[in-house]
């Protein structure tokens, strides 16, 4: 009786074994099919985990001639605070009939900048919007009433220098790729506070390219 009990029990380990090594292999088939999709789409790209930013405004420099270059750092996922230097650095056709960067009348500005990001699922990238404060000095051509050589008063078009602060709002777009690498396109406006010889409006356009660390 336990002769034949044994072989019995034999027989079913022989059938129940490789079934068991069977389900086991599909269960890991499974478990590897459903982790794999997860951990791919966990992949975490760099500028989602960076907070710097240095850029430079390729528009200011190839077409007035002047550096722009700034430094932004990211307080948030939705908000970042920087600040750029402008100078009138490489204008080559100052006291030209034909001078573009005329159309700025500073020579020399510090910009600091408070953008908010809309997006709710991006990473200090997307749309946004901005207000600034800009300290600035430079010249700008006045109406100014002087004495001609018959006493008289006149008015004249003068440069006249000023040192002003101004602030302002503004909008833009910032796009990020994967590594790091950045455009950022804004345009802002605001108004000098100050000087009685300061430009009343300031216009801010920016095309800035950088790099995200």
């Amino acid at each position: 009786m336990k002769k034949i009990n044994f072989l019995s029990f034999l027989t079913l380990l022989l059938f129940v074994t490789p079934a068991m090594a069977q389900e086991e292999a599909f269960f890991q088939d499974t478990i590897q099919t459903e982790i794999e999709p997860a951990f791919q789409e966990d992949i975490i790209f760099k500028r989602d985990t960076t907070k710097s930013e240095a850029q430079l405004n390729v528009l200011n420099l190839l077409v007035f001639g002047a550096l722009d270059v700034g430094y932004e750092h990211l307080i948030s996922d939705h908000t970042s605070a920087g600040v750029e230097f402008f100078s009138k650095v490489f204008n080559k056709n100052e006291g030209e009939d034909v001078d573009l960067s005329e159309v700025y009348s500073k020579d020399f500005s510090i910009t600091g900048k408070f953008k908010y990001f809309l997006k709710d699922d991006q990473v200090g990238r997307g749309y946004y919007a901005e207000v600034f404060g800009m300290f600035s000095n430079g010249e700008h051509e006045n109406d100014i009433k002087l004495t001609n050589e018959a006493g008289e008063l006149e008015t004249q078009e003068k440069l006249v220098e000023y040192t002003d602060l101004a602030f302002g709002i503004g909008v833009g777009g910032k796009f990020v790729a994967k590594q790091g690498f950045l455009i950022d396109v804004s345009f802002g406006i605001g108004r000098n506070l100050f000087d009685k010889y300061s430009p009343d409006i300031v216009l801010l356009p920016t095309v800035n390219v950088g790099y995200r660390f």
